[in-house]
């Protein structure tokens, strides 16, 4: 199932890829734009298609209907963190 956003960007609620988001040791950039699955919550700082450095507070577990480009390293505190795609 195919949903937009207020831009018109298609997005989809079935994932064809997904990859670990691994912010240990610096920034995460996905292979292509993603939507973040949080495990463990947190604060998760990241750029998306239009802004850069947006920090969400307190992202519950699940996934934040966000299309992403990056993770920030600093200022994100959630964990187990999937970019799925």
């Amino acid at each position: 199932m195919n949903l937009h956003n207020d831009k018109g960007r298609a997005y989809s609620l079935a994932f064809s890829g997904a990859e670990a988001v691994d912010i240990s040791s610096k920034d995460f950039v996905p292979k292509e734009y993603s939507q973040i699955y949080v495990g463990k919550t947190g604060n998760i700082k990241v750029d998306t298609i239009d802004n850069t450095g947006i920090t969400f507070k307190s992202v519950p577990v699940g996934i934040l209907p966000v299309l992403v480009t990056k993770v920030y390293k600093d200022g994100t505190t959630a964990e187990e963190m999937i970019a799925l795609r």
